[in-house]
């Protein structure tokens, strides 16, 4: 398969997906009667989706946009992953470093 298809292929699914977990959220915050949404209880991956997969609210609108966030970071990795299969040495490094450079900032906070 081409990259340009794989790569479109994965942000859609990605940016749908989050479109859809959203769209779930918001109408769980309608079922319930506008409710406060409150934050949802600790900072980890798993406890957004321990807080999603229990149907509340906010959770699984946290889980939109961890989803979108991670989009582009799964498209990094996948091109990584097919320059690997294509034994394109240089643009393996490159994809590497840009990677590197967006998880560093993804868990360090740091932004510049």
């Amino acid at each position: 398969m081409d990259l340009n298809r794989l790569i479109s292929y994965s942000l859609r699914i990605g940016v749908l997906t989050s479109a859809l977990l959203s769209l779930v959220g918001l109408t769980a915050w309608v079922a319930t009667g506008y409710p406060n949404l409150s934050a949802v209880s600790g900072s980890g991956v798993t406890d957004t989706i321990a807080s999603a997969a229990s149907g509340n609210a906010a959770g699984l609108i946290y889980l939109a946009v961890a989803v979108l966030v991670a989009t582009p970071v799964f498209r990094v990795a996948l091109s990584t992953l097919y320059f690997a299969r294509d034994k394109d040495k240089r643009y393996v490094l490159i994809t590497l470093a840009v990677l590197s450079m967006l998880m560093f900032a993804l868990f360090s906070g740091v932004s510049g």
